[in-house]
């Protein structure tokens, strides 16, 4: 080591398991000096005068902290005074989900954490049962049957709880409930994060909370009164007053319609962590978490602004353009939005994909499945592209989606039809792909869920 040497160590810390983006405020521990930094809201950090040698480094969160994990400490070596640059990071998924829950990790499945306390005195509440549920699909002798799969769990002295084992690709509804009082349910929906989080405030003071029992409002149309009350306003994403909109809570029939100023109030709210949705026309809907103490009157604003399939506008030109059909139809501009899974023609040709099935494989929402075509003559297996199903009541089970080759509709379906499709849109003639599987986000020219229940894969070539 140069004596007087000075360097220093930079760099980004990820948060892999809930958020998935950079970590903000994690502490940076350079362990042999004792050396501490705080990253920014861009998970960045930086140790400066660091004399040249070989050390170790690693990092604390309290994401880290409340899952009883340690992230992993991370070799660097700092040489002739220069800046060292190094990637820091939670733990994988499969390590992540082995130290915190006794199944064995399976791909699509990850965790929800969260606490339970008291709405009025906050305090932690043990022995709460939090529960979820979800259907699951099986196929057998080429019938499909559907059966429902719970999970539950129950809180410690802290109010913490644990579910795992849960899917990361169904939304899901989580309610809490302890001695007949209830709360929620709070929607969720992990999608590729191994960790979410739902938090509950429950009420033990509101008979109207001993009334509502989760997915059953009954009891409360029944005439047992909430205590708590919410007044506000719904803007747009301008920042204008909506008028008209429909301000639900949800596993109750309470509900208002805003006025002319965008005001609305609702009252006879059962106490307790309630899950506010908004809806508009021509809007997706806004869904938000508040938590009601007893006999609580609360205020907020409510900003709805996510358009639902919204029309382009179209402008005749007189002079022809060479712009090409990809582009003309909106392609960088959704990609921009990034309401879908994008691959662009620089994508597709770093991976060097031998078919369309390989492209397909790594576009986000898509699942590849290799099973034996027992009416083709050769008897291979044929790979087949699936989403999701977005519309009851295909939900949760895997469709044929709507493939659609330079705007126009390509039916796809017999796994012949794929194999005609593919053997015309070699990988080197894509200049794009989009994949829609989500509501709400497909285009309104390539949205066919109303008769399929399948998202849409739309192909650019040359």
């Amino acid at each position: 080591m140069r004596a007087g040497a000075q360097g220093s160590i930079a760099g980004t810390v990820y948060d892999s398991l809930s958020t998935r983006a950079p970590l903000a405020n994690a502490t940076v521990v350079l362990v042999e000096r004792s050396r501490y930094a705080t990253t920014d809201a861009h998970g960045y950090f930086q140790i400066d005068s660091v004399p040249d040698g070989r050390y170790t480094i690693g990092f604390m969160h309290p994401v880290l902290d409340s899952l009883d994990l340690e992230a992993p400490v991370v070799p660097v070596d700092v040489t002739g005074g220069r800046r060292t640059v190094v990637s820091l990071s939670t733990p994988g998924p499969a390590a992540a989900y082995a130290r915190i829950c006794p199944d064995a990790y399976e791909t699509e499945t990850g965790i929800v954490v969260g606490r339970v306390r008291d709405v009025d005195d906050q305090s932690p509440l043990a022995d709460a049962t939090v529960t979820t549920d979800w259907t699951e699909y099986t196929l057998t002798a080429g019938r499909t049957a559907s059966h429902r799969v719970r999970a539950a769990a129950r809180t410690n002295r802290q109010g913490v709880y644990l579910l795992c084992g849960v899917p990361t690709t169904v939304a899901l509804d989580v309610h809490t409930e302890l001695a007949g009082f209830s709360a929620g349910p709070t929607p969720l929906l992990l999608q590729d994060r191994l960790i979410g989080r739902a938090n509950f405030a429950l009420s033990r003071r509101d008979s109207a909370a001993r009334a509502v029992a989760p997915g059953d409002s009954t009891a409360s149309a029944a005439g047992v009164p909430g205590t708590a009350s919410l007044r506000g306003t719904v803007v747009g994403g301008d920042g204008r007053p909506m008028r008209d909109a429909v301000v639900s809570v949800l596993g109750t029939p309470r509900s208002a319609h805003t006025d002319v100023a965008g005001e609305f109030r609702v009252d006879r709210i059962p106490a307790g962590t309630r899950t506010i949705e908004v809806r508009a026309i021509g809007l997706l809907p806004m869904t938000v978490s508040i938590d009601f103490a007893t006999n609580a009157a609360r205020d907020t604003t409510l900003s709805v602004s996510r358009q639902a399939q919204p029309l382009k506008p179209v402008a005749v030109k007189e002079r022809e353009t060479t712009m090409s059909l990809m582009l003309r139809d909106g392609f960088e501009k959704r990609r921009s939005q990034g309401l879908g899974g994008f691959l662009t023609e620089e994508q597709i040709a770093r991976h060097g994909s031998p078919d369309l099935v390989s492209v397909l494989q790594g576009a986000r929402g898509v699942h590849v499945e290799w099973n034996s075509d027992k009416r083709s003559e050769s008897g291979f297996s044929t790979p087949m592209p699936f989403l999701l199903g977005i519309s009851s009541p295909q939900r949760g089970v895997l469709c044929r989606p709507n493939f659609f080759l330079d705007g126009a509709p390509f039916p796809v379906r017999r796994k012949e039809d794929y194999r005609d499709l593919s053997a015309i849109v070699p990988p080197a003639s894509i200049k794009g792909i989009e994949v829609y599987s989500n509501p709400g986000t497909i285009p309104a020219q390539y949205d066919l869920t109303s008769s399929t229940g399948c998202g849409s894969i739309v192909i650019w070539t040359r």
